[in-house]
């Protein structure tokens, strides 16, 4: 074993080195790139076929290094076939151990999230009464009611709820002039709260000079979407949106109290925008203290299973060598393909309420409109 372990060492520095002289190559090729780039006299040829003519001599190095390195793995192995024999068990036993765990993590997360068993039958019947949300099927109470802001068709929230609420979006618009259309249901067409409330804004028209805001919730898809007009997005930005749905609606909506998560969002929508302190929700509780258990064991298990997988390579990885965990050289990237540094982030939300006017829109998703909004799910 330690004449074997000698001679991995070896091989390590050989590997090392032709990793080394590589990189020395491959910095040769750069400086000459330079060179000619700078002393190019002529145009005949364009800065990027150029440098295409260059990324194909790198790729050259990079087969002539690979064939150079798994010769030097083949010579290895053949030297020490034992070795070569059980570094593979092990290593096809470790990648299968791997693929169990993440196959029945699925499963796993769904035991732990499950609720209390319910019937098949029963659970047929409730997707067929189901109701599926959209802009063309949602009733605006606002329309026949100036005092209404809530849209509760399923009754996810007590009427209590849904007046207190009110109250509080009443003030909103009568101090700041906001207008904002809140909608509670069950079940939203396609799962997409987001793009409801893009279609609810633009088909009414909800805001004055772009200031309006929808709230869309699908209690049992689990799902929020907060999207401002374009000119609130400044005083509600993604990040507010966020937080807000995160600090109140998620913990709430978890603990099946969608009343609280409701009202406190509505109230900290205000404090926020009225630059007040924000409410403070009292910690919450469904009861089930026996699904927190349960879903508690299933995260020590998998965080026991984590350990004994890294110490388990840990400890094959020194007698069998998969992966050299320090000292190990890495061969330079293409320094010949250029990157583009531009990041594109998509929307939740954004768009212009008008009085009147509606969403300013272009594609959603990903569109040229203004980007404020967020969108949660628990």
């Amino acid at each position: 074993m330690l004449e074997t372990m000698r001679d991995y060492n070896s091989y390590s520095e050989q590997q090392n080195r032709l990793t080394l002289q590589y990189n020395d190559a491959i910095r040769a090729l750069e400086e000459a790139y330079d060179m000619e780039r700078a002393n190019r006299v002529g145009w005949n040829i364009s800065s990027s076929q150029l440098r295409g003519q260059y990324s194909k001599q790198y790729e050259a190095l990079v087969r002539e290094y690979s064939a150079r390195k798994r010769q030097l793995q083949a010579d290895y192995s053949r030297q020490h076939p034992t070795w070569a024999h059980h570094r593979r068990q092990w290593e096809q036993a470790f990648i299968v151990l791997l693929i169990l765990f993440f196959v029945g993590l699925p499963a796993i997360i769904a035991f732990a999230d499950s609720d209390e068993p319910t019937s098949a039958s029963a659970s047929s019947a409730d997707a067929s009464e189901s109701v599926y949300w959209n802009a063309e099927t949602i009733e605006i109470p606002h329309l026949k009611d100036s005092t209404q802001y809530v849209a509760n068709p399923d009754g996810v929230l007590s009427q209590a709820a849904v007046n207190r609420i009110n109250g509080t979006l009443q003030r909103l618009e009568r101090e700041l002039g906001i207008e904002s259309v809140f909608i509670v249901v069950n079940h939203i067409e396609n799962d997409d709260p987001f793009r409801m409330a893009q279609d609810v804004g633009n088909k009414y028209g909800v805001g004055r000079d772009d200031r309006g805001l929808m709230v869309v919730v699908g209690y049992e898809d689990h799902s929020i979407n907060m999207s401002p007009g374009r000119k609130l997005e400044a005083d509600l930005t993604d990040a507010e949106c966020h937080r807000l749905e995160q600090t109140y609606v998620v913990p709430a909506m978890r603990a099946a109290m969608p009343d609280s998560g409701m009202i406190y969002l509505a109230e900290a929508v205000y404090a926020t925008l009225q630059q007040k302190h924000l409410p403070v929700m009292p910690e919450l509780s469904n009861g089930d203290d026996e699904l927190d258990d349960t879903a508690l064991l299933v995260m020590a298990v998998m965080f026991v299973f984590c350990i004994g997988v890294t110490l388990m390579f840990f400890h094959l990885n020194s007698k069998y060598h998969w992966a050299p965990l320090v000292g190990a050289a890495t061969l330079l990237p293409n320094p010949f393909i250029s990157h583009s540094s531009g990041f594109y982030v998509g929307g939740g939300g954004g768009g212009s309420f008008g009085g009147g006017g509606g969403f300013s829109g272009g594609s959603f998703g990903g569109g040229s409109f203004g980007g404020g909004g967020a969108t949660s799910r628990w």
